[in-house]
């Protein structure tokens, strides 16, 4: 893979990231109405996630960036779908009826 393909799969893969972060800390606290124990959950998610993750790739790095990209994109496909029937039922509030 030569690298201007590595650098579109990087950038995919931070749009990724970029896109779906938002929406879990909007998920988060919408969990309870204790907002600051949900967003301490999103923040301890987040951290944890990025150090693991950054740990857990430069060991995977041993197999080569290639192998490693290939490594985390199956994983990251994998977990998705793992998380659809987890979240299938979920459905957004309802907003308050308007009165006119």
């Amino acid at each position: 893979m030569g690298h201007g393909a590595l650098a579109i799969v990087v950038t995919t893969l931070s749009i990724g990231y970029d896109m779906t972060q938002p929406l879990l800390a909007g998920i988060v606290t919408d969990l309870s109405p204790n907002r600051g124990q949900a967003i301490g959950l999103n923040t301890f998610t987040l951290f944890t996630g990025s150090g693991l993750g950054s740990l857990l790739f430069a060991g995977a790095l041993r197999l080569g960036l290639e192998a490693a990209l290939v490594l985390f994109g199956a994983m990251a496909v994998l977990m998705a779908a793992a998380a659809v029937p987890v979240f299938r039922g979920e459905i957004p509030p309802r907003a308050p009826a308007a009165h006119g």
